[in-house]
């Protein structure tokens, strides 16, 4: 069994097994390690979920440009589009 591919049972399995081929490893020593370890990963995975939120922070931010963006051109295009209209009404009466 792989250090790798045990839990906290598989662990003190781990333990025990190393001691009885005249390995010391003490529960002390064994929870020890696996606290350190799952702090480190707590700290990854922390890391990972700020360094997510951010994403997900700055794409939500460019959205709402690119919305406002749009929103402006369709204004644009809007107001654009009213004078045409206006200036063909214009040039129909004339005519």
């Amino acid at each position: 069994m792989g250090l790798l591919d045990t839990n906290y049972g598989g662990l003190g399995k781990l333990a025990a097994d190393c001691e009885s081929r005249g390995v010391q490893i003490g529960a002390s020593s064994v929870t020890a390690s696996v606290g350190v370890w799952w702090q480190a990963s707590g700290a990854a995975v922390n890391a990972t979920n700020r360094d997510v939120t951010l994403a997900a922070q700055a794409m939500a931010a460019r959205m709402h440009d690119t919305a406002a963006s749009l929103e402006a051109a369709g204004r644009h295009y809007a107001e654009t589009d009213s004078r045409s209209a206006a200036d063909l009404r214009e040039l129909v009466a004339e005519a």
